[in-house]
């Protein structure tokens, strides 16, 4: 099968979209189908891509970049490559390119809905809390993702949080959940390599008996990473053995940075900024406990790449976890009295105990391998071919 992948968020940026289409395009080859990535260009994009088709984009908000939806040179090359199907990622420039392929040429057409950008875009405009501005967010939104999902045969969502939030929008082409899979080898290769895990440990003056807390994704005001960074710098007083690490960036790394170094514990705060893909699996590997406060997640990538890596979880309460979290692996919190509560537990429990978690949280990610995704994936291509024949 030839698929086209249509995004508007792809590698060297980092974010779930980007990560999820990477593995797609993995994973369908690995099975032997023919899959082609179409996105943005980007100035840190790597030379020599190999069936990956970029279009001349400008930046957006944060690193994300914006392009138009009519590329006729493009268009009439992929027209020759004679895909059979198009699965679109993003609901922009790309998005809607691709869904203009799968109309034009009479193609399956297969939306995955990432990203819930209500929250995402009020922090982007700063809009007032209940001001007239987040309405108007609010409606502009639901009417677009209910009308770009609605034009798709099948909509992919990775949470039922997800797909229910879809359903108040009004969309009523068919909902499959599958949760986004994860390459779990290289994070289980990382996790075992000892000497890399101590190596980076060092480098940030973090000694094998202290304890690494980590965040991994967008610096934004709808991850709440400031308040976890107050959290933690907080409680350093308290508890001296532990360092805190922020990998990734966004809006809000200016705010954070300021949070550090304003602290008189800035020397065990460290924002490491954006990482390679390939470098991220070493940065859990080091790591003790993943932190996250964020409720804007439709899946939350992130927690299932710490898992893999035998890293349990301290993370907001959000329905994204139901079936993910559990009480062997992690522990959640809701106010800041629960994360004290949590945090401590988790700090305070033997080395027996910590093994426990650390086994039990690999398990749960075996859950979401690569090959189950890929499966599940395909099986909706089929139904979205049987349901294109059948609206003739």
């Amino acid at each position: 099968m030839r698929i086209g992948l249509m995004t508007d968020a792809y590698y060297p940026q980092i974010g779930g979209v980007s990560t999820s289409t990477s593995l797609l395009k993995r994973g369908l080859n690995r099975q032997g189908h023919h899959s082609i990535i179409v996105t943005t260009t980007d100035p840190e994009q790597p030379d020599n891509e190999e069936d990956i088709f970029r279009v001349v984009s400008t930046p957006f908000f944060s690193a994300k970049r914006m392009t138009l939806a009519f590329h006729p040179i493009l268009e009439r090359k992929i027209e020759e490559m004679g895909l059979d199907l198009v699965h679109t990622q993003t609901e922009f420039g790309i998005g809607n390119f691709g869904r203009l392929i799968a109309k034009k040429n009479d193609l399956p057409h297969v939306h995955t809905f990432h990203t819930l950008y209500e929250d995402w875009l009020n922090d982007q405009l700063h809009a007032k809390r209940g001001g007239l501005g987040q309405r108007l967010v609010h409606w502009y939104v639901r009417k677009e993702s209910r009308r770009f999902c609605n034009a798709a045969h099948v909509v992919i969502v990775p949470t039922e949080k997800t797909r229910r939030i879809l359903r108040t929008y009004g969309v009523d082409v068919p909902i499959r959940v599958i949760p986004t899979g994860i390459d779990l080898y290289r994070f289980y290769e990382a996790k075992d390599n000892i000497e890399a895990r101590r190596n980076l440990r060092q480098q940030y003056g973090v000694g094998d008996d202290d304890r690494l807390l980590l965040y991994v994704g967008r610096i934004s005001q709808e991850k709440q990473i400031e308040k976890l960074t107050v959290y933690i710098e907080k409680r350093m007083s308290r508890w001296p053995q532990i360092h805190f690490i922020l990998v990734g960036d966004g809006p809000a790394a200016g705010k954070v940075k300021n949070i550090i170094e304003e602290s008189p514990h800035k020397d065990r705060i460290h924002f490491i900024g954006p990482v390679r893909m390939e470098n991220v699996p070493q940065y859990y590997a080091a790591a003790d406990l993943f932190l996250s406060a964020s409720q804007s997640e439709t899946q939350g990538l992130t927690y299932f790449e710490a898992l893999a890596s035998g890293v349990p979880l301290l993370v907001q309460e959000d329905t994204c976890l139901d079936g993910v979290l559990n009480e062997e692996n992690g522990i959640s919190f809701h106010d800041e009295t629960s994360f004290d509560l949590g945090l401590a537990t988790l700090l305070t429990e033997t080395d027996e105990k910590r093994s426990l978690r650390s086994r039990a949280s690999v398990k749960k990610a075996h859950e979401y391998g690569l090959t189950s995704f890929v499966n599940k994936v395909l099986a909706v291509y089929e139904e979205a071919f049987i349901l294109k024949a059948s609206r003739r």
